[in-house]
């Protein structure tokens, strides 16, 4: 099989196999879904178990105290650790106007990382042989609070650049019939 000028794939006799065509690939909606919707989704459900231990009602009964505990706290490292990669992810695409807002939250989350350490602690307990996490639940609550606000801030900037709402309710149904014809 060769590569011809024509960007198709042929045979030695010059029969065609595939075509790749000359239109360039658009994956904004898969990329939209993977790397930004995907992420906002997480967040919702880490903000969840940082918040109660559990995603589930029914987890509850199955786990103890410790496991909670351990739980909350991992869940809210990572809230803050895909804020800071959805902003990563969406930054190129975003508005200049918001430019500023969005340096803000990266200051914000930066700043919640350099004292995130504080929201718990670990000891060991000698007579029983175990660990036990224990929680400052107002530095807790700050730092999950201002994620918070972050998390919910950062969808007017993003929406702004139309990667979760459409930027106007109009149908060009011409564009979607020229689409479909030209198999785009």
């Amino acid at each position: 099989m060769a590569f011809n000028n024509n960007n198709s794939f042929g045979d030695a006799s010059g029969n065609k196999t595939i075509s790749l065509g000359q239109d360039t690939w658009n994956i904004s909606d898969g990329y939209t879904k993977i790397k930004i919707l995907r992420i906002l989704i997480e967040i919702d459900l880490y903000e969840t178990i940082a918040h109660f231990g559990y995603k589930d009602m029914d987890e509850k009964d199955f786990s103890d105290d410790e496991i909670i505990r351990q739980k909350r706290v991992e869940a809210l490292f990572r809230v803050c650790f895909l804020l800071k990669q959805l902003l990563g992810n969406c930054r190129f695409s975003l508005e200049k106007k918001n430019m500023r807002l969005i340096y803000t939250f990266y200051h914000r989350i930066n700043q919640v990382e350099e004292v995130i350490d504080g929201v718990f602690e670990k000891k060991y307990d000698l007579v029983c042989k175990t660990e036990i996490t224990t929680i400052n639940e107002q530095h807790f609550r700050l730092c999950s609070n201002t994620l918070r606000v972050v998390k919910d801030e950062m969808n007017f900037p993003i929406n702004d650049a139309g990667l979760i709402f459409r930027r106007s309710d109009e149908v060009d149904l011409d564009k979607i019939m020229n689409d479909i014809i030209e198999g785009g």
